[in-house]
């Protein structure tokens, strides 16, 4: 993707960048407007959830507290208490009592509202019932309650949601009191005001807001009571806006519930241990917002349409005399050397076209000059090169014919004479430069032979080529002098055998040649200085001056001639050459002169 942007024209870079900005902008714009409007709608919803909440609450108190101040009233009436004092027998006064109770349950009934309580009974130790007018005719089902209610007499509230009672199918909650003898201090009686499930529902009907929004009632396990004024009994402890809600009574939060956000509010009734949850769609509380949305994303398309014609035109006219330019340096790059470009207008770009009319004109007038001068001054070096080479290794042989004859080995002599002869004949190369590695091998064999006739037995000559480097190229007369220099500045001085070997191999694409000797080695201050300029005219360096400089001519710099040694232990010279440089005899010796 990066490739191909940078390969489009600048009139459509132009385009295309600013096309991406302004879209990237509204685009931000839009997303931070939504989520600035998002966050304030829900946390204004979830204050105005927590006030209702309270008021939903406390009224819940209120008429559970009702419970407490009703039970009081019913338990120190006489007529009550007369008839939980009575014997289990049915007799007259029970009957009497039981009656009288009842007025008293009448006349509650029509003290307080049905919106106070559902309905309240009344249970002797002995399991007789008293109930009020509402229930007065299911009164066998509420027998079923005794156990129930005796069983739970320490227990205010009693939740009957869960309850499995024969033959009673409604639900909501209990309040439970007992009625204890003051003389004997036994439990007489107990009372129970029933808060059925219609009754809870009046005071929670507020909780919902919107379409889609709901509200849940639930207990502290989990267990639901009301959902949406409807009996739902469903467990939803393991949901995690029900977790967030025991743990965090403050404010709301967002969950994804059935792929869906909502915003989650939530109270507490304490006195039932109960917990109310609001549910209300985060898309039904910014429905309003969405039209502004959609507002500033037409905005946001319009402006880009306008962005991308503008910006093609203003972009095409501006880069036109850029493209000219462009094509023309393209054609002046690829060798077309007198190619122009028409200056139309003389802007910027129009001083930049004339800038290069001249500068192109100054090139070609460089170019021809620098041309000229480096084919003569490589002319020249490769020469002088050449011509101070040889005369180095003709004045050591020619020398060493000389004492061949004063010492009247004449054969010897005769016989290196020859070998000077085939050592000259294959050097020259028909006039090539470059040579095989195999060739500059056969000459460094002629030359052994010669150094043979002179120093016999008291140096041993080792080679180890592989095989596959022969056929690549090497600057004649490279391997020559290092030998040379390994016998007279190596092993001569040496007391005993020297020993003088030649390796060469192929590595990382590199060929190494080396040319090592157990002879007296260089000094540690000399072999630092032995390739510097100063030491070009000293005739134990020149040979390894000149080396160094031909192999970097024609193969670069990162290829050439490397020394190491150790005084008193010998030294190591290392040739490095490229693998498959295949240049012609021919061009090599028109460039060398």
């Amino acid at each position: 993707m990066k490739k191909k942007y940078h390969e489009i024209s600048l009139a459509k870079k132009f385009s295309f960048t600013s096309i991406i900005i302004i879209f990237f902008t509204i685009l931000s714009l839009t997303i931070l407007i939504r989520v600035i409007y998002e966050k304030s709608v829900l946390n204004i919803t979830s204050e105005s959830y927590k006030e209702k909440f309270q008021i939903i609450s406390d009224n819940s108190q209120n008429v559970l507290e009702n419970a407490e101040k009703i039970a009081k009233a019913l338990l120190t009436d006489d007529a009550i208490q007369n008839w939980f004092l009575l014997d289990s027998e049915e007799n007259a006064d029970q009957i009497k009592y039981k009656m009288q109770v009842e007025r008293r349950l009448d006349y509650l009934d029509a003290l307080y509202s049905d919106k106070e309580y559902s309905s309240i009974s009344l249970f002797d130790s002995y399991g007789h019932i008293v109930n009020s007018n509402s229930i007065r005719s299911e009164s066998q089902k509420y027998e079923e309650f005794f156990s129930l209610v005796k069983e739970n007499y320490n227990v205010k509230w009693i939740d009957l949601y869960n309850q499995c009672i024969e033959g009673y199918e409604k639900k909501g909650i209990g309040y439970i009191r007992y009625y204890r003898d003051y003389d004997t201090g036994i439990i007489k009686g107990y009372l129970m005001i029933e808060y059925q499930s219609p009754l809870l529902i009046n005071n929670f009907t507020h909780i919902k807001n919107g379409e889609q929004g709901k509200y849940i009632i639930a207990d502290l396990e989990g267990n639901t009571k009301i959902e949406n004024d409807k009996d739902i009994f469903e467990n939803i402890g393991d949901k995690d806006y029900f977790k967030w809600a025991i743990t965090n009574q403050k404010g709301g939060k967002v969950f994804n519930i059935d792929e869906e956000r909502y915003l989650v509010t939530t109270s507490e009734i304490p006195t039932l241990n109960w917990i109310m949850l609001g549910l209300t769609p985060v898309r039904e509380l910014t429905r309003a917002g969405r039209n502004i949305i959609q507002i500033i994303y037409m905005v946001g398309i319009i402006a880009v349409l306008l962005n991308i014609i503008f910006s093609l035109r203003v972009a095409y006219s501006v880069t036109k005399p850029l493209t000219e330019l462009t094509r023309t340096m393209s054609s002046f790059g690829k060798g077309n050397l007198s190619v122009k470009v028409p200056v139309l207008y003389m802007d910027e770009i129009g001083t930049l076209s004339e800038a290069f009319n001249k500068m192109a004109e100054k090139i070609r007038q460089l170019i021809e000059q620098v041309y000229q001068e480096q084919k003569a001054k490589r002319k020249l070096e490769l020469a002088a090169l050449q011509a101070q080479i040889n005369p180095h290794f003709l004045y050591n042989t020619l020398n060493s014919v000389s004492s061949l004859i004063q010492m009247e080995c004449l054969d010897d002599a005769f016989v290196m004479i020859q070998s000077i002869g085939t050592f000259y004949r294959t050097s020259l190369s028909d006039g090539k430069t470059l040579i095989s590695i195999q060739q500059e091998m056969i000459n460094i064999e002629n030359y052994i032979k010669i150094q043979e006739f002179r120093y016999g037995n008291k140096i041993i000559y080792k080679t180890d080529i592989e095989e596959e480097i022969l056929k690549e190229w090497i600057v004649k007369l490279t391997l020559q002098p290092l030998v040379e220099n390994a016998i007279y500045h190596g092993v001569k001085e040496k007391r005993g055998q020297g020993i003088i070997e030649i390796k060469g191999w192929k590595e990382n694409n590199k060929v190494y040649i080396t040319v090592s000797d157990n002879g007296t080695g260089i000094p540690k201050e000399k072999l630092i200085d032995l390739f510097s300029m100063d030491t070009r005219e000293k005739e134990s360096a020149f040979g390894l001056f000149n080396i160094q400089q031909r192999l970097q001519i024609y193969f670069g710099k990162e290829y050439g001639l490397h020394l190491e040694s150790k005084e008193g232990q010998g030294t190591i010279a290392t040739v490095c050459l490229p693998v498959g440089f295949k240049k012609e005899i021919e061009k090599n010796e028109s460039i060398s002169g």
